[in-house]
């Protein structure tokens, strides 16, 4: 296994292997892997290794510092960690002739896809102690145009008017919707 020099989510050492071995212990001999399981041990450290970087990923995608330091928060990481870990083992033994995965697998993920929308997805990491290398709405920007930008919009003549404008066949009864620029709710007669 890789050592990932003190930024691992493990409390303690094989802690994340251990986890896997007891997911896929159907895989295991005596709830061990070694390179006679149908799944060798130096794949699934190295699918250890995979899904240490995709939840490095998930962290940085969702605005979290990569290196986390709280131990309820490195708890939680290393359970996403293991249940992607095991999801590629239990991919790696398909049960069918076509290699579709089996429900194991469907399983699994769902509990690591739910384990990231649930934590990482929201604010919970850093309400237990997450650090953040950013905000949520960092890069974030409206993109609603000003009623401004919508006057200059339809006053300017090198824009291809569209062939229903805004309020075509709406009722005369009912109030202009924002943006209507015609007068009494309806569409503008001149285009």
């Amino acid at each position: 296994m890789s050592n990932y020099s003190g930024t691992a989510f493990e409390a303690v050492d094989g802690e994340i292997l251990r986890r896997v071995s007891g997911i896929c212990r159907h895989l295991t001999t005596g709830g061990l892997f070694s390179e006679t399981t149908p799944v060798p041990i130096a794949s699934v450290e190295q699918f250890i290794d995979d899904s240490y970087y995709f939840v490095l990923g998930e962290l940085a995608k969702n605005g979290y510092n990569p290196t986390q330091t709280n131990v309820n928060v490195k708890a939680i990481l290393a359970q996403i960690q293991s249940a992607d870990a095991a999801c590629s083992v239990e991919y790696s033994m398909p049960v069918t002739d076509e290699g579709e995965p089996n429900d194991r697998y469907k399983a699994i993920a769902a509990r690591r896809d739910r384990l990231i929308n649930d934590y990482v997805r929201t604010d919970v990491l850093f309400q237990f102690g997450g650090t953040r290398d950013r905000g949520l709405a960092q890069y974030l920007e409206g993109t609603g145009r000003s009623i401004s930008t919508k006057q200059s919009t339809y006053e300017n003549t090198d824009v291809v008017p569209a062939r229903f404008p805004r309020g075509f066949g709406q009722r005369p009864d009912v109030p202009n919707r924002s943006g209507n620029n015609t007068p009494g709710g309806g569409a503008d007669p001149s285009l």
